[in-house]
Order: C-alpha cells, then sequence, then structure tokens
C-alpha cells in the first residue's frame, strides 16, 4: 500500500508540469515522495497496526522506505539495479568543483583518474558538479548514485574544502537511503589527515590518502573484500596513516585519450608536490617521504605537441606549485617554444629560484605567447614567515622581481592576509614593498585553515579565530561555506576588516594596475 502511495505521489508530481522519460528525475520524486510521506504518517509509525514496541525512525525508514523496497525491480531498461546487476564491480565517480566560467567541464584530476579507470577496463558512471553554481543542490548527485547503485558497485567522492558541505549532505542521505555499495572518499581533505579520518566521514566505508589512480584500479579489480594496499584504509581497521603512490610514469594522459578534448582554456601539470612544506598549504605531498614527482617526460612532450596542434587552446593554466624546479622545466619551455604556442600561459614559481636561463626562455616564449609568471610571496616580514614555515630570501625576491620588471615579463604576486602574529601594519608594508618593485599585478588572499595542515592542528595555541564569513565578493577566490581566520592575538576583527577591504581594493586593480599611479596609491595605504 505504502509503495502504491509512493508511486501515485511521484506520478502526481511527474504529470503536473515536469518532463517525462526521465530517470533520474523519477527517482528524485520518489525520494522526495519518502520524506513528504514519512511525515504525514509521522504520529502513526509510532506504534503501526497495534504494535506495542514503538518503531524508531531508523527502524521505519530503512525497513518501509529504503530504495530496494520502493523499486524492488529494475524500472528503467539499461540501467543497474541489485536484482539486475552481474558480479561484475562498477563505479560510480564523482567531482563536486569549484569552478570559474571559463573551466572546462572536467577537471584534470577528475579526468586523470578517470582515465587510469578506463584503461583498466573499470566501467564507470562518472559525472561532474559546480558546487559553486548557483543552482547546484546535493540532491541530483544523490539521485545520480542511487540511480545506478547495486552490491557491487561502489561510489567514489574527492573531498576538498571546497565542496565539504554538499559531501556530509550526500553521505548522510546515502546512507538513509541504504546505498548497497561501497562509499570511497579521497582527496585533501582525507590525504592530509594521518589518523582517526573516520571521525570526519562516518558514512564512508574506504579513505583513500594521496594520488589515487593506481590504488582506485586496485582496489575495484581486487576480489578480496580488504586488500591490503598502501594509501588504503578501511573503516573500523588500523590505520597506518599512508599515502597511496602513483607511478607518474605511467599514468594515462586524459589530453592524449580524448577525456579532455582541444577547448579555449585548459589546467595543465608537467609535476606534482611541492619541494616546499608551507605550514598552511594542501599542496605539499601528504607523506612526508615524499617531495615532487614528475610525470612522464615524454607525454609531457606529446601534450605539449598536441597544445600546439590544436589552436583553439589559447588560454593555459600550469598547475605544478613550483614550476621552476626539477629536471625537465626548462625542456618543457623548450617545446612550447618550438609549436610556437600562441595563447596566454600562467606558470606558478618560486621567486627565489629564478635563473637567467628561465627568464630568457620565458622571454623567447613571450614572441608568440602571452607569459604570465605567479609567485606566491604571502608576507616579507621573518616572524610571520618562521610561523608558517615559508621563509623567503628577500635579497633575491627583490633582485629577481627588478629583473622581471626589466625585461617586461608579466607577473603577479599573492599575498595571505590573517597570518599568525600578522598586523594591520605589516599587512600594508608587504603591499607597499610589491608596488615599489612595480608588480603588476597584486592580490591578497584570506587565510583558510586547511585540515591536516600545521596551522590547523595548531589554531588554538595560536589564539587564531574562525569565522564563515565572506571577507569580501570582490575577492577572486572561494569563500563561501570556508572559515577564514578572522583574528588573533596581533590584529582585531576590525583590523581584518579592513585587511580585507585593501585586498578587494587590489582586486580592482585600484592600487596596481597602474604603475605611475603607484606612490599615490602607496600613500593611501600607508595613511588610512
Amino acid at each position: 500500500m505504502l509503495i502504491l502511495i509512493l508511486d501515485r505521489y511521484a506520478a502526481l508530481k511527474l504529470s503536473a508540469g515536469f518532463p517525462r522519460g526521465k530517470n533520474e528525475l523519477i527517482v528524485s520524486e520518489r525520494i522526495n515522495a519518502q520524506t513528504t510521506i514519512m511525515t504525514v504518517f509521522k504520529g502513526f509509525l509510532r506504534k503501526p497496526f497495534g504494535c506495542t514496541t514503538p518503531l524508531t525512525s531508523a527502524h521505519t525508514y530503512n525497513n518501509i522506505f529504503r530504495f530496494s523496497t520502493i523499486a524492488p525491480v529494475n524500472p528503467f531498461p539499461g540501467v543497474y539495479t541489485k536484482e539486475s546487476a552481474s558480479g561484475k564491480k562498477k563505479l560510480i565517480i564523482i567531482s563536486l568543483d569549484w569552478t570559474r566560467p571559463k573551466d572546462p567541464p572536467l577537471s584534470i584530476g577528475h579526468a586523470s583518474i578517470l582515465a587510469s579507470l578506463q584503461h583498466h577496463g573499470i566501467e564507470t558512471f562518472a559525472r561532474s558538479w559546480a558546487v559553486n553554481s548557483p543552482t547546484f543542490s546535493p540532491h541530483p548527485v544523490r539521485d545520480f548514485i542511487m540511480l545506478h547503485s547495486h552490491a557491487q558497485t561502489a561510489v567514489a567522492i574527492g573531498a576538498f574544502v571546497w565542496n565539504e558541505k554538499a559531501i556530509q549532505s550526500i553521505l548522510t542521505e546515502l546512507k538513509l537511503l541504504r546505498f548497497p555499495g561501497r562509499i570511497i572518499i579521497g582527496g585533501p581533505q582525507v590525504s592530509y589527515v594521518k589518523k582517526d579520518v573516520e571521525r570526519f566521514y562516518p558514512q564512508a566505508d574506504v579513505f583513500i590518502r594521496g594520488y589515487a589512480e593506481n590504488a582506485l584500479v586496485k582496489l575495484i579489480q581486487s576480489e578480496e573484500r580488504f586488500p591490503s594496499i598502501r594509501g588504503v584504509h578501511y573503516a573500523g581497521k588500523p590505520d597506518l596513516g599512508l599515502s597511496a603512490v602513483a607511478d607518474l610514469e605511467g599514468l594515462i594522459s586524459p589530453f592524449l585519450t580524448g577525456l579532455i578534448p582541444p577547448q579555449r582554456f585548459i589546467r595543465w601539470e608537467t609535476q606534482r608536490g611541492c619541494p616546499f612544506r608551507c605550514a598552511f598549504c594542501q599542496h605539499r605531498e601528504s607523506d612526508v617521504t615524499m617531495k615532487r614527482r614528475q610525470l612522464s617526460f615524454s607525454r609531457i612532450i606529446q601534450e605539449a605537441e598536441w597544445i600546439g596542434q590544436n589552436p583553439i587552446i589559447q588560454d593555459i593554466s600550469v598547475l605544478d606549485n613550483t614550476f621552476n624546479s626539477g629536471p625537465n622545466y626548462l625542456d618543457v619551455l623548450d617545446k612550447l617554444i618550438e609549436v610556437k604556442y600562441k595563447g596566454k600561459i600562467a606558470f606558478q614559481c618560486r621567486i627565489e629560484m629564478i635563473k637567467k636561463e628561465f627568464l630568457d626562455k620565458i622571454v623567447q616564449l613571450s614572441d608568440t605567447a602571452e607569459v604570465v609568471l605567479e609567485f606566491g610571496l604571502q608576507t616579507i616580514h621573518h616572524q610571520e614567515q618562521a610561523i608558517i614555515d615559508r621563509p623567503n630570501n628577500m635579497k633575491l625576491v627583490e633582485k629577481n622581481l627588478t629583473e622581471i620588471h626589466n625585461r617586461n615579463i608579466k607577473c603577479e604576486v599573492s599575498l595571505i592576509f590573517g597570518l599568525p602574529s600578522q598586523t594591520l601594519t605589516s599587512f600594508k608594508q608587504t603591499i607597499d614593498f610589491c608596488l615599489r618593485h612595480k608588480v603588476p599585478t597584486v592580490k591578497a588572499f584570506p587565510l583558510m585553515l586547511l585540515r591536516g595542515t600545521p596551522l590547523y592542528d595548531r589554531k588554538s595555541e595560536l589564539g587564531l579565530v574562525e569565522s564563515y564569513e565572506v571577507a569580501s565578493p570582490d575577492i577572486d577566490r572561494l569563500q563561501v561555506d570556508i572559515p577564514h581566520v578572522v583574528s588573533s592575538p596581533s590584529f582585531t576583527y576590525e583590523e581584518w576588516k579592513e585587511m580585507a577591504a585593501m585586498a578587494a581594493c587590489l582586486e580592482k586593480k585600484e592600487l596596481s594596475s597602474q604603475v605611475n599611479e603607484q606612490s599615490e596609491a602607496i600613500r593611501n595605504i600607508v595613511a588610512s
């Protein structure tokens, strides 16, 4: 009877103007019907049908309204359910991204994992959502997962600081709906937590730390329930806190396989990890035994040729955290020069590591391309640098910024406000330094205490106070649903708001857009 009511409820909603023939919509209406019927029968179900023992809400939901009860047979041709599935394991893989308007529909991290899974013949159901879209809701994600669910199908989701709220909602609903497969969680929100990771995601069954391409393939291919795989932890089992090690030399290129087709804007990587260990950063290696890993040089050269063969590609963001490090970065520049790349390309670099040979090649590449060097300076003050484990050789910084300006190379410098020991005055001095050295673009971002980083672990000791308040909508950085440091023993909340206002001015280029206006801008900052 209840099944009939639920189906009738969904049918009525569909007939009220919703398009027919949409499997995900039907699943969504059935799931939403559960909540409605539960509300109607809330009092009745406490002692149903003359029972002397009240039913708990979990007992009621799981035994009367669970997904498998509502749809005991496969209602959608071509869609696998528990009853229609073969014994072959499959994987639902979900990407919850934070995107800008120009971003590709498929992130490079998600595409790299997909390429590895498909190369090994693993059947996947893959979807991506932008969590910062005004229309985003976790419900379609839940519906997509349930639509493809059966006992031999696991779901894998990458956890990042920007999708934490959505993931918690999705995982909770999957458990309520008795998702029959395993729930696998990876990503930085897992990789940098070396113990007690279950407390963050009690709904999950499996956790993968580090690079997931190889570990996920081994997990899905294994016939064992709990195969021993480096970096893979099973809920309730002893946790070694290790990170997965991917064979970067053998990874499949998502570009060369066509997963990411040629398009105007792409994100590209030539290496992973970082030789530095900044206390605020989740970009460093999650395993202290690893520092930086090189992708296959032959693959990178082939991808550079692919870029040159596709003139539609006009904007590239190179994701390497320190491009000007490692053995191959000059050769990569040589290849881009050879193919005469003509679009914009941005490299993240370490200022102190800039060499003359590197700048020579950047100037040569600039004959055809628009090259931008991005530097993360963060602060010029030694005490602030020491706390965040980000020392800067300021003499080299000054020397190289001057050389970059003299060579007319475009660059931008990013700073952080809200650092431990930082003051309003010291932040102004850091901005002043950048403008005096004629940096054309200066950006400042609020400090986030990312899970598993040293600053995250020391926030109580350092007296750092967090808030979900958005520093400024003008700052081009994800801020919604993410806590930022808004006060500390060295600055008040009101002073933090002043720093946020300065950052917004920088973003709008009110301070740094024209070099000949900088002296006046500096006077305005210092006088404020």
